[in-house]
């Protein structure tokens, strides 16, 4: 199984650079093949990736980006069994990275497998604390529910640090209407399809964002647009997983000592859950309404 791993870059800045060193640590890089699609950077990214010869490099003007469009495009340019995607403040973990996201393929019932987020050093600790809930340390293999109904949590998947098999995304490409969630929806198709997702909790990369307050609004609003068409979530099983999870972020800040963060993690909630019941409602709004309160504006252009 060869992989082609598709890196989607603008403006990568430095952390681009420890990107690439950590990637070509890797074991098993050297069988695998690097295509890297840059959407208009204007900063050293391009560089960076010049000094590795190994890398393929394909340029798009920045109106043309989108998170599935672009994602579509790395993968028909690719040669390779396993499609690899890597976004471009995603640091490698450890050598054995690579090894690890694709090793669940040898499940011929496998369509797709994505691995773990872990915090930075600098990470705040409401972010530390999303990060530990949303990928624990503990793998996992999804297959469809007969139950019939698409939960988040039930089709979760996550382009940061993914792979998917060739042959399954040319029967399910990524959707190129969406937003943002093109890795849930895609990941919905499939498991109705028969296949398994897994999450292999030991294929981790760095990755983290210390989002203020309107940015954690902007992006969760930009979540709920997308996944008003994916998933069937209840108002009272949404609620009952937000209660949940403030009583476990309280218990962990007071746990850490960390009690001066819980007035902002509450903020946090507030904003991230407001974002998301608008977004789903951004189908009755205008789009002036939608583009001002979306982190991605070039969908609303």
């Amino acid at each position: 199984m060869q992989p082609s791993i598709i890196l989607l870059t603008k403006n990568g800045g430095n952390l681009f650079s420890e990107v690439l060193e950590k990637l070509f640590d890797c074991k098993g890089i050297d069988q695998a093949e690097i295509l890297m699609i840059d959407s208009g950077s204007t900063d050293l990214t391009k560089k960076y990736a010049q000094r590795y010869s190994k890398i393929k490099l394909f340029e798009i003007k920045s109106s043309d980006f989108g998170h599935g469009k672009t994602r579509n495009l790395g993968a028909s340019f690719a040669k390779g069994d396993i499609l690899v995607y890597l976004v471009q403040d995603a640091v490698p973990a450890h050598p054995h990275f690579l090894e690890q996201l694709i090793a669940p393929f040898s499940d011929p019932q496998v369509a797709g497998v994505y691995g773990r987020q872990l915090p930075r050093p600098a990470t705040n600790p409401v972010e530390q604390f999303f990060l530990e809930r949303t990928y624990p340390d503990l793998p996992q293999i999804r297959s469809y529910s007969l139950s019939g109904r698409s939960s988040i949590r039930s089709i979760f998947f996550s382009n940061v640090n993914s792979a998917i098999r060739r042959r399954v995304w040319e029967r399910v490409p990524f959707d190129e209407s969406l937003i943002m969630s093109e890795d849930q929806q895609w990941a919905k198709e499939v498991l109705l399809k028969g296949y398994s997702i897994v999450y292999e909790s030991a294929a981790a990369v760095l990755h983290a964002h210390n989002y203020g307050v309107r940015q954690v609004f902007q992006r969760n609003f930009d979540s709920g647009c997308s996944l008003r068409q994916v998933v069937e979530d209840p108002f009272s099983q949404m609620a009952l997983y937000e209660l949940n999870h403030l009583l476990a972020g309280v218990k962990q800040l007071l746990l850490y000592r960390q009690s001066g963060w819980i007035p902002y993690f509450f903020l946090h909630e507030a904003a991230r859950s407001l974002g998301i019941a608008l977004g789903q409602k951004s189908h009755l709004l205008p789009v002036w309404i939608n583009y001002r309160l979306s982190l991605h504006k070039y969908y609303w252009r």
